[in-house]
C-alpha cells in the first residue's frame, strides 16, 4: 500500500505479490486473473513462462526457498547434523531517492541585449510537499524578468543513469545583459520538505516527511559584445517590427496631426529612444509622449513601445513622410537588419495670407490670427485694430521675460541640483530597497531631463553617450552609467536580505555625481 502526495495531489496505488515454484516441466501460465474495483471487474492479461530441466547457458540454477522453512525455522536444530547451513544474505537495503537542484542558462554566450532564459531544476525520485530557498543567485549587471509558472506544477517523468525520476521547474527568470563580460550566477540553496519511505525489516513502511538541503550548481556566462553598429543604431536586440499611423491625414492650417510609432517584436524594449523622424520643413513636431508594455509568451519576453508625435502644419500643401526606419540587431542571425515603417502622407488646406479690401494681402501670424477679422469682414478699422492696442504690451512683457529667463538659468540650475539632493535623502530613508531604488532612478531621471534635457525615457545605459553630447564630463557621465547600474541591481535582485550598507555607498555617489553635473 503506497500513498503519494506530490504538489497538493494525493494518489494510493496497491500492489499484490506472489512468489511462484514450478512443479513440472514446459509451459507454465497464470490466468483467468482478474480484480473488482468499485464494483466493476477488471481482467488481467495471462503470462506464460517456460519451465526448464536446466538452467539456460550462463546463468547459475538457484535452490529453490522452501517458503514453509525460512519465516519460521531460522534456527534449524538439525543444520548442524544435516549440514543445511544456509549463507545469510544481509538484508539489502533500499537505496534512498535521488533528489537535487539542477540550474541552466540558454544561451550561455549570448549578446549584450540578447535574452537568456534561466530556470532552475528540481530532479526527485519522492514526493515533495514544499521547497524553500534560503539564497537565490544575484543577477547583477541584467534586467530581469519573473516567467511566471503554473500554480499546479506537473512533474515531467524520464529516464536518467537507467533510473526513473521527475523533473519539475521551479522558477525561470528572463536575463538581459547590459554590458559584455563574464558573470557568475551564484547557486541556489534550499530546504525540500520530502516524503521519504522508512524502511522496516519487513520492507518499506508508509513514507514520512524528513527536512533536506540542497544546492543547484553555479553557472558561468559570457555576455559578448555586439559588433560595430551602423549609423541609426539606439540599442535594440531582438527580433522587431515597427508600424506607423498619421492621424488625420488631412486637416486646416494650425490645426494639429498625430504620428504613433509603435515598435514590437521579441526583446526588452524599456527606456528605448525614440526614433528619428525626418525633418518636415513648415511642419512643428513637438516632443513624443512614450508609453510600453512587456508580457510573456512562451518563455519569451515579448515588447510593446509606442511614440506620440504632435505635427502642426504651419503652411498649406503636402508632406510626404518617407518611410522611418529603425535599426536592431538580430542575435538569432548575428546580424543588424532594419525595420521600416511605411512612408505616409500629410494634406493641409487653408491660407496663410488674408486680403484686404484695398487689394493688399496680409501674411497672417500665428499671434495676429486671434485678433485679424477673417477675409471679407470689411476694412481694417480703429475698432478692428484695438486689439493689437491691447495685445503689444503683452508681447513687449513676454519679450522681457524671455530675456530675464535666459538670465535665471544658473539660479534654475542651482534649484535642480538642491530638488535632487532632497529627492536623494528622501529615498534613502525609505524601508523597502526595491522603492528606495526606484525613487532613486526617478529623481536623477527629472534632474537630467530638467538640467541636461535628455528625454525622460532614455535608457540608463545611455545617460553617458547622451550626456557626453550635451557638453557634460565624460568622467561624471560614465560614473552616472555604473551608478545606475546598482540601482537596478537594488530595484530587481531577487535577493536582498542585507541592503543598509549598499543604499548607503549608492547616496553618497549620487551627491558626488549631482555636484559634478549641477
Amino acid at each position: 500500500n503506497s500513498l503519494r502526495f506530490v504538489n497538493g495531489v494525493a494518489s494510493r496505488s496497491l500492489t499484490f505479490t506472489w512468489h511462484l515454484q514450478p512443479l513440472e516441466i514446459g509451459k507454465a501460465r497464470v490466468h483467468s486473473a482478474f480484480l473488482r474495483v468499485d464494483g466493476q471487474q477488471v481482467d488481467l492479461p495471462a503470462r506464460e513462462i517456460d519451465v526448464l530441466e536446466t538452467a539456460p547457458p550462463g546463468r547459475r540454477r538457484q535452490r529453490a526457498r522452501d517458503p514453509f522453512r525460512d519465516p519460521f525455522f531460522s534456527n534449524d536444530p538439525f543444520e548442524s547434523l544435516f549440514d543445511r547451513r544456509r549463507r545469510r544474505q544481509p538484508r539489502r537495503q533500499a537505496a534512498p531517492p535521488k533528489i537535487y537542484l539542477s540550474a541552466e542558462a540558454r544561451p550561455t554566450n549570448p549578446y549584450v541585449g540578447q535574452q537568456v532564459l534561466y530556470t532552475l531544476y528540481l530532479f526527485t525520485q519522492a514526493d515533495i510537499r514544499s521547497v524553500n530557498p534560503d539564497e537565490l543567485p544575484e543577477f547583477k549587471g541584467f534586467w530581469t524578468r519573473v516567467i511566471p509558472q503554473p500554480e499546479q506544477l506537473e512533474p515531467d517523468m524520464m529516464v536518467l543513469d537507467g533510473e526513473n525520476i521527475g523533473k519539475v521547474v521551479l522558477l525561470q527568470r528572463a536575463l538581459f545583459a547590459r554590458r559584455a563580460g563574464r558573470f557568475d550566477i551564484s547557486p541556489v540553496s534550499a530546504r525540500l520538505s520530502a516524503l521519504v519511505p522508512d524502511s522496516g525489516p519487513f520492507g518499506s513502511l508508509l513514507p514520512r516527511t524528513r527536512e533536506i538541503a540542497r544546492s543547484s550548481n553555479p553557472l558561468e556566462i559570457n555576455v559578448r559584445p555586439l559588433p560595430p553598429a551602423p549609423e541609426g543604431f539606439n540599442g535594440a536586440v531582438g527580433q522587431l517590427r515597427i508600424n506607423a499611423e498619421l492621424t488625420p491625414t488631412e486637416l486646416e492650417v494650425g490645426e494639429a496631426a498625430t504620428l504613433s510609432l509603435t515598435l514590437t517584436g521579441k526583446g526588452h524594449f524599456q527606456g528605448l529612444a525614440a526614433p528619428r523622424l525626418p525633418t518636415l520643413e513648415g511642419v512643428r513636431v513637438f516632443p513624443p509622449q512614450q508609453q510600453s508594455r512587456e508580457s510573456v509568451r512562451r518563455k519569451n519576453v515579448s515588447g510593446e513601445r509606442n511614440w506620440s508625435f504632435v505635427l502642426v502644419p504651419e503652411n498649406p500643401g503636402t508632406w510626404e513622410l518617407p518611410p522611418i526606419e529603425v535599426v536592431y540587431f538580430d542575435p538569432a542571425r548575428e546580424q543588424y537588419r532594419t525595420a521600416t515603417a511605411k512612408g505616409l502622407s500629410l494634406d493641409v488646406r487653408g491660407s496663410t495670407s488674408m486680403v484686404q479690401s484695398d487689394g493688399q494681402s496680409i501674411d497672417l501670424h500665428p499671434i495676429r490670427t486671434a485678433v485679424l477679422p477673417s477675409a471679407g469682414a470689411g476694412q481694417l478699422s480703429a475698432a478692428n485694430l484695438r486689439p493689437w492696442a491691447f495685445g503689444l504690451p503683452w508681447g513687449l512683457a513676454l519679450t522681457a521675460l524671455l530675456l530675464r529667463r535666459r538670465n535665471a538659468d544658473s539660479a534654475s540650475h542651482r534649484n535642480d541640483h538642491k530638488r535632487l539632493l532632497q529627492r536623494l535623502k528622501a529615498a534613502s530613508e525609505e524601508e523597502q530597497p526595491r522603492r528606495a531604488a526606484a525613487e532613486m532612478e526617478e529623481a536623477w531621471r527629472d534632474f537630467l531631463s530638467a538640467r541636461w534635457e535628455l528625454p525622460r525615457g532614455s535608457a540608463s545605459t545611455q545617460w553617458g553617450h547622451l550626456l557626453a553630447e550635451k557638453g557634460a564630463p565624460r568622467a561624471a557621465a560614465d560614473d552616472l552609467v555604473g551608478l545606475a547600474d546598482d540601482l537596478h541591481y537594488l530595484r530587481y535582485a531577487p535577493q536582498l536580505s542585507s541592503t543598509a550598507e549598499l543604499r548607503r555607498d549608492l547616496l553618497e555617489k549620487s551627491r558626488k555625481l549631482a555636484r559634478s553635473l549641477a
